[in-house]
């Protein structure tokens, strides 16, 4: 027979102790074999930051504290299966953070080795592909870190491209263009003793060039096939030799058609089918896309510099533009941006097209699809009063055409702004590379390889 005795909240039954409602026994919870080294390793991660949120470094990081917290984390992914999961939940979020960590130490020891004590570049062949991917993690993860150097991570990816065009514009022959593209691109550097070092080397080549036409007797340039390309001023004037005068002062304006500048002759030009003689420029202020930290994403750039133009997302920036822009998941360009605008993403097209480029920007202001016309059909929209955005390749060279799951697409392809036009060549505002004239010829040779157009009205 068995004993129940009552005493106290106590029940004792056969010999064995229950604790009533009155005396309830504490559950603890079991210490695993881990648990001490994922405590570790949680305090190693905090000293690696200044505060509590994980927003800021602490002064005191290092490439040792790194390396100590690193190897603390490896000991505590052995003795995974023997944490709970709450604990896993927190060694997720000690990973996480030691991840940032070091990408926060990584994009301060490029910036205080690459860069002088004049804030100029040190070593003119840094690849700054891995920088600018961890520049762009921390703008998605640790927004207030990344805001305190801004600054001087958009510095470094300039003088990078500078330095790249100022190569481009001093090796092989002199090219105007290459040139132009360097210079632009030395002044959108705001530091004297860059601008004192790689102005000089392109005044040098700039030198050559001109010397070299006064030494043929002819100011005329020649593309690689042999065929005369008229070169202009930074104002869109003709700056060809013997026929400029009767280039740059025909008498009638022009019903249609397009002649050739390198064998028409004067009385030719004032014939019904010659080139118009008016000149426009609408004045579409350049947005740059590098200083909004977006190297990818010409697109939104250039859309609104037109917007801006005709009046439309009137004190919207660039950086809050684009978290407007309809992002493709399957990285169709048709459907939206493919990627990142912020970071190059191997395998992946980062681009959009007019087909959802068109009514996204729709939604700001006017814009029409105007893909597929003539070089006469974007001059008329810019008479009109209407910049149109523009699907080229990058510098107007020839297309690097690549096959993705979606299509054929170049992936040295570009866009900018047509805002302007002269009787032989198209004024450009140019994301990238800033403002600049570009001759008819060379502009439709890249426009013809996709014929992708947008007028903003």
């Amino acid at each position: 027979m068995k004993t129940m005795v009552k005493t106290g909240g106590i029940i004792v039954l056969s010999g064995l102790l229950l604790a009533g409602c009155g005396n309830q026994a504490k559950a603890s919870t079991p210490k695993t074999t881990g648990q001490p080294q994922l405590t570790r390793l949680t305090k190693q991660v905090r000293n690696l930051y200044a505060d509590s949120k994980y927003e800021m470094p602490a002064e005191q990081l290092s490439e040792a504290a790194l390396t100590k917290a690193k190897t603390q984390k490896d000991k505590v992914y052995k003795l995974r299966g023997d944490l709970s999961k709450a604990q896993l939940k927190t060694f997720k979020v000690d990973q996480q953070q030691l991840q940032a960590a070091n990408k926060i130490f990584s994009v301060q020891d490029t910036l205080k080795v690459e860069l002088d004590k004049d804030q100029v570049l040190k070593d003119e062949s840094f690849k700054i592909q891995d920088f600018n991917n961890d520049f762009a993690y921390l703008l998605a993860h640790k927004a207030k870190f990344a805001a305190s150097i801004k600054d001087k991570a958009t510095l470094l990816d300039r003088e990078v491209k500078a330095i790249a065009l100022v190569k481009a514009a001093t090796t092989g022959d002199p090219d105007q263009t290459k040139i132009d593209q360097a210079r632009d691109a030395i002044n959108a550097v705001d530091v004297k003793a860059f601008k004192d070092k790689y102005l000089s080397k392109i005044d040098d080549v700039n030198r050559k060039l001109v010397e070299g036409r006064a030494l043929s007797g002819s100011s005329k340039i020649y593309d690689k096939d042999g065929n005369e390309v008229p070169t202009y001023d930074k104002f869109g004037n003709l700056i060809n030799d013997e026929t400029s005068s009767a280039k740059t002062t025909p008498s009638n304006p022009a019903t249609g058609g397009q002649t050739s500048s390198a064998s028409a002759t004067a009385p030719q030009r004032n014939s019904s089918n010659a080139q118009p003689s008016t000149s426009k420029v609408l004045g579409v202020s350049f947005i740059s896309q590098e200083a909004a930290g977006a190297p990818e994403d010409c697109e939104a750039a250039t859309a609104l510099e037109a917007l801006h133009y005709k009046g439309h997302a009137a004190g919207m920036s660039l950086v809050s533009f684009l978290r407007t822009m309809p992002i493709a998941s399957n990285g169709n360009p048709y459907q939206g941006f493919g990627g990142t605008p912020y970071a190059v993403v191997d395998g992946v097209y980062q681009s959009i097209f007019p087909s959802a480029f068109t009514p996204w920007v729709a939604g700001f202001g006017g814009a029409s699809n105007i893909s597929g016309s003539s070089l006469d059909g974007i001059i008329s929209q810019i008479a009109a009063g209407n910049p149109v955005v523009a699907w080229v390749t990058l510098n107007y060279q020839g297309p690097q055409w690549h096959h993705y799951d979606w299509g054929n697409g170049i992936d040295n392809a570009h866009v900018v702004t047509v805002d302007g036009y002269n009787p032989y060549g198209l004024h450009i505002v140019d994301p990238e590379n800033g403002t600049y004239w570009i001759s008819k010829g060379a502009f439709n040779a890249a426009y013809s390889y996709m014929k992708f157009a947008v007028a903003i009205s």
